[in-house]
């Protein structure tokens, strides 16, 4: 393969070679400069182009040659303009050929040369990857040139291109690099860790990699204007920021991301988990020594209080939601009864509850009654999915999961957690694809009226197939947490198990992913970005002297394992 720089204008394009370091040149009216450095490795180029008069532009690193083209979602037969972002975070349900990392693979001989662009956040979201197969080519780039070549049902993109003039310059980075791989999943955990290796930082670690790579490429400029920047979900979430997911994502950044995050959420205060989730937030950007902000924090305590005031008695929390009692937690499309109490949202109010006191909120007695009541919650063989839906989840240990994090104690009883670990991991909830989100009591599937609320069941479950979404499939997430819950409660399997579901994921595509479906073992939504909190919470245990690495080196052997998908 060749390769040379490209600038892009509305009037054509302009090629120059690929510059030595601190090199200059001239193509007017534009002037270039390229610093490239070296890690281990790993080539960093940052081209920098600037003009005396106001022009538009973007810039692209262009390979030529016969070499099979990949995106970081496989080869590419035909020609496809790969985008990070859709431009608008109000659309949800976009049509766009995307990419969750902005990559371009040349494989030939057993090889790869692989090339990553910085994140989008730095080019103002317009990161594209433009590949050719038919003549040999493909442009990683800063900007877009527009169009949606081979899918007509996209929908269309206009040419993005940066303006420069004066003080006002462009600079694209993009890193290069050669690996012994020729197949999907290992371009996959090469690319992974060289992000880690240069913009990470720096180690060795494929699981850590993995964890760091997907969510430092979920960065984006935030076009709402609430804060400079912010973190999407994964590349199926347009351009917007999710409360629960950011908090969990942030985990694997650096602290200023951390803080952007934060202080991003600006919205949607009084839905859902969010008041307990920003009140838990604040205090660990405190514990962090940073300043978290009063006026937001007043209004999710105040949120908090309300919704313990709904219903008498006042020791149980009762979230806002639709009204037909759906999208009240992460559990979005099960509806409960506005009276019923769940066990993940009671749990998150024991941590919440706790955290508004450090922060200086008067709480009374208000923490020592949700967690009796939540303690009352159990029946006796396990903790259920709330009082009224008698069946097993998962996602009852969430909030002391987050309390220890923060406080370093546990609040769940020892043995109502035994008997609630024990009835699911040895009843038939648990699958070769992971454990069921809910269950029966035996662990089978679940009816669908479990999902209801009185006589209203949400849309999406009257084509919803077992095994599925909430209906069934087995959440990375969720799952892990309930592992690593059982591990600081010393159960003895609880490692294994958490090792095990990791696995199940990596062996699938070398990613993790939103849920795997427990009937057909599908992963779907590879690198959720909310996942890599598994791999902070792990660490911090480390760091405390209260795990070792070894769920770590399991991970690893796995990911450097990965044999070829031909």
């Amino acid at each position: 393969m060749k390769y040379s720089l490209v600038i892009h204008t509305s009037e054509g394009n302009i090629f120059s070679p690929l510059l030595q370091d601190e090199e200059t040149t001239t193509c007017f009216p534009f002037s270039l400069r390229m610093k490239r450095t070296q890690k281990e490795k790993y080539e960093i180029f940052e081209i920098t182009a600037s003009s005396q008069t106001e022009q538009a532009l973007y810039l692209s690193l262009m390979g030529e040659g016969k070499a099979d083209l990949y995106s970081f979602n496989g080869i590419c037969k035909k020609e496809r303009i790969f985008r990070q972002s859709p431009h608008d975070p109000q659309n949800y349900h976009f049509k766009m050929e995307k990419s969750a990392i902005p990559m371009v693979a040349a494989v030939e001989n057993g090889k790869a040369a692989i090339w990553i662009s910085d994140n989008p956040s730095y080019f103002d979201n317009a990161t594209t990857q433009h590949i050719v197969p038919e003549e040999n080519r493909f442009y990683l780039s800063s900007g877009d040139k527009g169009g949606t070549p081979n899918n007509p049902e996209s929908e269309p993109f206009a040419p993005i291109f940066h303006t420069v003039g004066g003080e006002k310059t462009h600079t694209f980075r993009f890193i290069s690099f050669h690996a012994d791989v020729d197949d999907l999943k290992g371009i996959r955990r090469e690319t992974f860790l060289a992000i880690e290796k240069v913009w990470g930082k720096g180690s060795d670690s494929f699981y850590r990699a993995l964890c760091f790579a997907s969510n430092y490429m979920h960065i984006r400029k935030n076009e709402t204007g609430s804060s400079e920047k912010w973190i999407v979900a994964g590349i199926e979430y347009a351009n917007t920021q999710y409360f629960r997911d950011a908090f969990y994502q942030s985990m694997i950044l650096d602290e200023e991301m951390q803080n952007e995050s934060y202080r991003a959420l600006n919205f949607a205060f009084k839905e859902a988990e969010n008041p307990l989730i920003y009140l838990i937030w604040s205090y660990r950007i405190v514990k962090h020594g940073k300043d978290f902000d009063r006026e937001r924090a007043d209004r999710a305590f105040e949120t908090v209080l309300q919704g313990m005031n709904k219903f008498e008695p006042t020791d149980s929390y009762y979230p806002n939601c639709k009204e037909n009692g759906d999208f009240r937690c992460w559990f979005d499309t099960c509806a409960f009864d506005r009276d019923d109490v769940d066990l993940y949202n009671q749990g998150l109010l024991v941590c919440a509850l706790e955290a508004a006191k450090r922060l200086g909120y008067d709480i009374g007695d208000r923490k020592e009654r949700a967690l009796a009541k939540y303690h009352a919650l159990f029946n006796g063989k396990y903790f259920p999915l709330s009082r009224k839906k008698q069946c097993l989840a998962l996602d009852f240990t969430v909030g002391e999961v987050l309390y220890y994090l923060l406080f370093e104690e546990l609040f769940i009883d020892q043995t109502m957690f035994e008997k609630s670990y024990r009835k699911v991991c040895d009843s038939m909830a648990k699958t070769k694809y992971g454990i069921k989100i809910v269950a029966a009591e035996d662990g089978s599937y679940i009816s669908t009226d479990i999902f209801k609320s009185g006589d209203y069941l949400y849309d999406g479950f009257k084509t919803m197939d077992t095994g599925r979404y909430h209906n069934g499939a087995s959440w990375h997430l969720y799952e892990m947490l309930f592992h690593i819950a059982a591990y600081l409660h010393d159960m003895p399997d609880a490692e294994k198990n958490l090792t095990e579901r990791l696995l199940i994921d990596l062996n699938y595509d070398g990613a993790t992913h939103e849920y795997m479906h427990t009937l057909t073992g599908t992963g779907v939504k590879a690198n959720q970005g909310w996942n890599a909190a598994v791999y902070a919470i792990w660490e911090e245990l480390i760091r405390r002297g209260k795990a070792t690495d070894a769920f770590f080196r399991a991970a690893d052997a796995q990911i450097a394992s990965l044999s070829s998908d031909k």
